[in-house]
């Protein structure tokens, strides 16, 4: 709460806070005949109590009227809520602020749809009012999330293993090879820019003038159609090394995942399961196996050498021929 004019966020208030002013910002969330409104923010909910007395029949008509979503602030007493009241989905489930003061910073007009994770609204639709579906807990805890990731790996390459975060251009000349690039038209006639599909040729750049241990979180465009693991804009992170191997390679990536992976997804462990490139033919038949599902390829040579079947026993008449199977148990 630094440099702001709020005391606290809307999903920290607790017991303990109990008896103390507080100021809080937010969106509301809902409001319910004019007893009280739930105040959202991107940390979580706070019941508001909206004073019944004549005294306070100002802050009462302000508050009852304001729409859903609507920009508030609200100042108020934090008080224990009446037994029986609690509501323990919350974390904020043991409070509530009882409203002192309040203003409508900027008042909302009927929206597209309701920012509940509940509401089902189409994938157009959210696109189309994308910065309303960013209000939705998902989409906060995404960007979040790889705000503290991407964080954390700059700590580990940097402050740990003294890494160089260089960021390299976004318009460069055609590279031959590899994608696909987007042209960029320049201000001279017949004259384009490319954005890179990869800071390949500006790693390999670096790697000669010297910067022996250099690493970028970078933007990479291609000009393609989408595939599962790509899209036409994308970030990467780029590593560069000098003087290392494969192992060392492999030990720098496992220590940068384990370092930057979030606590509350479970904890990660290295050295990661690996298995040599004739392996995964011999077992999965191509050289990215999905291991999930477990469903090996077996040799059954053996067994079939002593069958009369012909072109099976041409098959293993050859150098190194051999006859495979997928084994599924209790399949048919």
């Amino acid at each position: 709460n630094s440099f702001v004019t709020r005391t606290n966020t809307c999903g920290e208030l607790r017991s303990t806070h109990v008896g103390q002013e507080v100021t809080l910002y937010g969106w509301i969330q809902y409001q319910r005949q004019g007893l009280f409104l739930v105040l959202r923010d991107f940390q979580g909910l706070t019941q508001i109590v909206i004073p019944q007395d004549e005294a306070h029949s100002h802050l009462k008509e302000l508050l009852s009227n304001a729409p859903v979503e609507s920009v508030v602030r609200v100042t108020g007493i934090v008080s224990s809520r009446p037994p029986g009241q609690e509501n323990p989905k919350m974390p904020t489930g043991d409070i509530e602020v009882k409203a002192e003061t309040a203003e409508i910073l900027n008042s909302c007009k009927k929206l597209p749809f309701e920012i509940k994770d509940f509401t089902k609204k189409s994938e157009a639709l959210r696109m189309q009012y994308r910065y309303l579906d960013l209000r939705s807990f998902q989409l906060q805890y995404n960007l979040r999330l790889r705000s503290r990731i991407v964080m954390r790996m700059r700590e580990y390459l940097c402050n740990l293993h003294g890494f160089v975060d260089v960021e390299t251009p976004t318009l460069f000349k055609r590279t031959p090879g590899g994608a696909k690039e987007f042209f960029v038209p320049s201000r001279e006639t017949g004259k384009f820019y490319c954005l890179p599909q990869s800071p390949q040729q500006f790693k390999q750049l670096l790697m000669v003038g010297g910067l022996d241990r250099y690493f970028q979180v970078a933007r990479c465009y291609r000009d393609e159609g989408s595939r599962p693991d790509r899209q036409p804009e994308f970030t990467q992170i780029d590593i560069e090394m000098s003087f290392v191997d494969q192992a060392g390679i492999q030990r720098l990536i496992e220590g940068l995942l384990q370092y930057s992976w979030p606590e509350e997804k479970g904890s990660i462990t290295t050295p990661f399961p690996s298995m040599t490139y004739k392996e995964a033919l011999d077992d999965y038949g191509t050289d990215k196996p999905d291991t999930r599902f477990g469903m090996k390829i077996v040799d059954i040579s053996d067994f079939l050498r002593r069958s009369d079947i012909q072109f099976v026993q041409n098959a293993l008449s050859f150098p190194n021929g051999t006859v495979r199977a997928i084994c599924i148990p209790q399949g048919a």
